[in-house]
């Protein structure tokens, strides 16, 4: 295999390594590219350079997946901690500008939150002129690691998870919860809903993993479990548009109810009892925290949460 002198002569490029690190953490090229902003083709030509002037294949195909070959896992923790000292050289500040800046960013949203903070993100970057792309994915919580780890994800939204030490997190926001009723239902008129009619009622529900409607039952003190649930359904404007032709009540988080009430004709009520606001985290990968495009990201989107109405 070639040794120090050899690749020093060969002024080995340290981006090479880079690209190593995002195949090992992804399991495939497709995923490294996408982590990083770049073309399939273009990481692959990358890795067979440092396969050709290594002297090794560096990872083996298993699956689906690519792993490390012996030589790939005996160097593996070197190029990580060089890369880590590296990095500490870099001058972050300014380091990003988002008028300049030709990047696509995937985010991972739910449809509440992509339909809350897509409109003012975008009315953002119009009045600067930007030319950053945005793609935003649906994204399921048992998914959201693996996706933020595999590149496919650059940030997510979504309620309080538990994830492994590969993913960073922060407090985006705390969200209440309320009730969206139609005219159909006798509570329209009085514009208020005791708890006894809460749970005779019908109720229209988005489907969650059962995780995550746990997570909401043990805030709503198990009065949601006493509900009579007519409909499931994936998005929040469907359960809306049902509640506002039937006497179906909808429980949702109340920024997205506040918004979906004027439009559908719909009123808004608190929830009849004690519930705890959901707690609501953005999550991005650990490794990419120190990257300024991902900073400036984190602290945007951030900002705008702080804007949505309480």
């Amino acid at each position: 295999m070639t040794d120090i002198h050899e690749l020093v002569s060969q002024r080995l490029d340290l981006n090479l390594f880079r690209i190593f690190i995002a195949v090992y953490e992804s399991g495939s090229t497709g995923a490294a590219a996408r982590q990083l902003h770049l073309t399939q083709s273009a990481v692959s030509h990358a890795l067979g350079r440092l396969r050709h002037q290594l002297g090794d294949p560096l990872f083996v195909k298993q699956g689906r997946n690519l792993v490390l070959t012996p030589h790939g896992r005996a160097m593996l923790p070197k190029v990580q901690e060089a890369l880590a000292v590296l990095g500490q050289c870099r001058v972050l500040p300014g380091a990003f500008d988002p008028k300049t800046a030709g990047l696509e960013f995937h985010l991972g949203f739910r449809d509440i939150l992509e339909a809350m903070l897509l409109p003012p993100l975008m009315a953002q970057l119009s009045e600067l002129d930007s030319g950053l792309r945005f793609t935003s994915t649906r994204v399921r919580g048992s998914e959201l690691e693996d996706k933020l780890k595999s590149g496919e994800l650059d940030l997510a939204v979504d309620m309080e998870l538990p994830v492994g030490d590969a993913i960073s997190s922060t407090a985006f926001r705390a969200e209440p919860l309320a009730v969206l009723i139609g005219p159909k239902h006798p509570a329209f008129q009085q514009g208020s809903l005791d708890e006894p009619a809460y749970v005779a009622s019908e109720h229209v529900l988005v489907t969650l993993e059962p995780k995550e409607r746990a997570f909401v039952e043990q805030r709503m003190q198990g009065v949601g479990s006493r509900r009579i649930v007519r409909l499931h359904c994936h998005t929040y404007f469907a359960a809306a548009s049902v509640v506002a032709q039937t006497n179906l009540i909808l429980t949702m988080p109340a920024s997205y109810a506040r918004q979906l009430a004027p439009l559908m004709g719909l009123r808004l009520v608190p929830l009849p009892f004690e519930c705890e606001p959901l707690p609501v985290r953005l999550y991005w990968r650990r490794a990419n925290s120190d990257e300024p495009s991902i900073r400036w990201l984190i602290h945007t989107v951030s900002s705008l949460g702080q804007r949505l109405t309480p």
